[in-house]
Formats: structure tokens, C-alpha cells, sequence
């Protein structure tokens, strides 16, 4: 209930193509512990989609209060992440029920992905809502590029399945697993409204090459990476953290639109896509500028609804040389590239 590498819930609708060439699975306890997640990720796709859907959400609730227990470094990184994000706003007993609440989040989220076989370009709208595409010019031009902005916030996996349905098909870039039996089930799944599911590997000459064309892709908001590979530096709850330039990089060579998008929990058990306006930037902005704009669009519902937000994920694995001590959670460490490139943003 860990999951210390984050999905790029990228693009819209996947044909799934097959995601990169997987190493063949170790042998030993290794390899035998990869065939038993095997089967029982098999066994789930096979179970849950046969459920009620009004059996997902108690036992998401006791999924993840169960994981809260049991996830002793999970929990410990969330409740840190709470701490360095909000201070003194909540004590330690207030930091540990979001941090409950965000485990359960996390295994409502894996839930639906588990359930989504059941939905269709039909029913989707029985269980996903859409709100504010009057005010998304891109959703209504085929030949308006967008690029659609969102986090790893609430049902995140919906908000990619249901956009597929509700704006057409984009790409999306495969998730890369330690155990590589997984990553084709999980790109099945997220392939199911349509996008097509690519490789990491060129992953962005694909991405501008549809953006140019007219086409749709997601981007996330949250999405830390090492500074080695040309992140980008931005304030997130007032710390500097390590982000991908990916919205910058295809706002600026795929002339697109930023439009950002967040997916809400309803109190009837369903779920509310919300669409922005597009991101108004000034001529010329850096990718550093676009990636802090696209998570300023972000961080006031994380701050209002800090349960469905990931926050057992390491988003500040880096931080300055010259961070205060005590500012920054616990397992981030100082790194020279990182600090090579914060100067870009004063």
C-alpha cells in the first residue's frame, strides 16, 4: 500500500499496445514472490469486477485502514509529509486520520481501477459525472491540442478512464513495476476507454508528436522525478521538490493548452470530474513557470481535501543544501544536481 512509484495517469484511452519489453522474473524467493502477486492480481481481476459497486467503497474503508496498520513505513512517510506540508495545523493524532483516510483513498482508487471492465462509453456517466467542459475550449475542437492537467488526487485512475469517454482517446505512458508480470494487467485496465498505452521510452516525442496533431494528453502535476533527469524545481506547500518539465516541454513544442481537471468523491458513492479553464501563461514562460502554475492549480483542493491526496508517496526525496533543519521530512537528502537548478526559479 506503498506506492513509492508514482502513476502518470498520462493520457486519455488506451488500445493496449504492450507496454516496454519486461525482464524475465528472477528465480528464488524473488521470482516466487513475483508468481504469487502474479496470481493474486489475477485473482482480483477476476473477482472484483463481479461485485457490486456499492461493495467497493466499505471495502476500500477496510483495505485501508488494514494497510494503515500494517504499512509501518507507508504511514511513517505520510504522516512526515503532513507534518513538513501543513506544520502545526493538525497534531499528530489529526496527521494520522488523514493519513487513515488517504490509505483508503489509495485502495479505493485501486478498487475501481480493478472494477472499471464494467463501465462503458454508455454507462460511464451512471458513475462518473462530467462538470465544466463549457468551459474547455479544447474539448470541443478536435483540432485544439490540449494538454489536461491533474494530480494524483482522489480517483485518479477514473479521472483518466472517464476523460477517455467524455473527450476521446489520448495516450498514456505505461507504468514501469519492479515485478514485471504486473505491468500488462494494470495496462489493460487503464486501457479500457480507448487510450493507447506507450512505453516509456520516447515517451515525449510521441506525446508532442500527438499534441501536434490535434490530440489530448494528460499530465501530472505532482509527478517528482530526480533532478538528474531535467526536472524542473517547484513550491509545493512551500517546499521546493524535484518535477517533471513534461507540461512545459508540450505546452511550448505542441502549442497546446493547459487545462487542468480534478476528480471528487460524491456523497452518493460516485465520483464528479471537474474541468478548469485553460492556464492563462505569459509569452515566453519557462517550463519552471509552467510546471509551478499548473501545481498552484492544484494545491488549494489538496489543501481543503488533504485525505485524497498520495501522501504516502516520497514527493520530496530532494532539498536544498541549505534547508532549515526539521523542514523537510525525513528521508529527503541533499543532492548537487538539485541544487544546481534551484537558482532557476528565484
Amino acid at each position: 500500500m506503498n506506492p513509492d512509484s508514482k502513476t502518470a495517469p498520462s493520457e486519455t484511452n488506451k488500445t493496449a499496445s504492450p507496454s516496454e519489453p519486461q525482464k524475465k522474473p528472477t528465480h528464488g524467493l524473488k521470482g516466487l514472490r513475483y508468481q504469487l502477486e502474479y496470481f493474486g492480481l489475477r485473482l482480483a481481476c477476476a473477482i472484483i469486477p463481479r461485485l457490486p459497486y456499492r461493495w467497493i467503497q466499505p471495502i476500500a474503508n477496510f483495505a485501508g485502514s488494514l494497510f494503515h496498520g500494517l504499512d509501518s513505513r507507508g504511514r511513517a512517510v505520510a504522516m512526515d509529509n503532513l507534518r513538513a506540508a501543513f506544520g502545526d495545523t493538525y497534531d499528530v493524532a489529526a496527521r494520522n486520520r488523514i493519513t487513515r483516510a488517504s490509505f483508503q483513498n489509495f485502495a479505493r482508487t485501486m478498487l475501481c481501477l480493478f472494477w472499471s471492465p464494467n463501465l462503458t462509453a454508455e454507462n460511464y456517466q451512471n458513475y462518473i459525472r462530467i462538470e465544466g467542459l463549457e468551459l474547455d475550449p479544447v474539448s470541443g475542437s478536435k483540432n485544439s491540442p490540449g494538454i489536461y492537467i491533474l494530480s494524483h488526487f482522489s480517483n485518479f485512475e477514473w479521472l483518466s478512464l472517464g476523460s477517455s469517454f467524455a473527450l476521446g482517446p489520448g495516450l498514456a505512458v505505461a507504468q514501469t513495476f519492479k515485478n514485471p508480470l504486473l505491468g500488462p494487467i494494470f495496462d489493460q485496465l487503464r486501457a479500457l476507454g480507448g487510450h493507447t498505452i506507450i512505453p516509456p521510452s520516447r515517451a515525449l516525442v510521441r506525446l508532442i508528436k500527438r499534441a501536434r496533431t490535434g490530440g489530448i494528453v494528460g499530465a501530472a502535476a505532482d509527478l517528482s522525478i530526480n533532478p538528474s533527469l531535467g526536472a524542473v524545481p517547484v513550491r509545493c506547500f512551500g517546499l521546493w521538490t524535484a518535477m517533471s518539465p513534461m507540461a512545459g516541454i508540450l505546452y511550448e513544442r505542441g502549442n497546446s493548452r493547459l487545462v487542468p481537471c480534478q476528480i471528487f468523491p460524491e456523497p452518493d458513492g460516485f465520483f464528479r470530474i471537474v474541468y478548469r479553464s485553460p492556464l492563462e501563461m505569459p509569452e515566453g514562460s519557462t517550463h519552471q513557470q509552467i510546471a509551478q502554475a499548473c501545481w498552484d492549480a492544484m494545491e488549494p483542493i489538496i489543501r481543503k481535501n488533504p485525505e485524497f491526496w498520495l501522501w504516502s508517496y516520497k514527493q520530496w526525496r530532494y532539498k536544498p543544501a541549505t534547508a532549515p533543519a526539521g523542514t523537510y521530512p525525513f528521508y529527503s537528502n541533499v543532492a548537487t544536481r538539485f541544487d544546481s537548478i534551484l537558482p532557476l526559479a528565484e
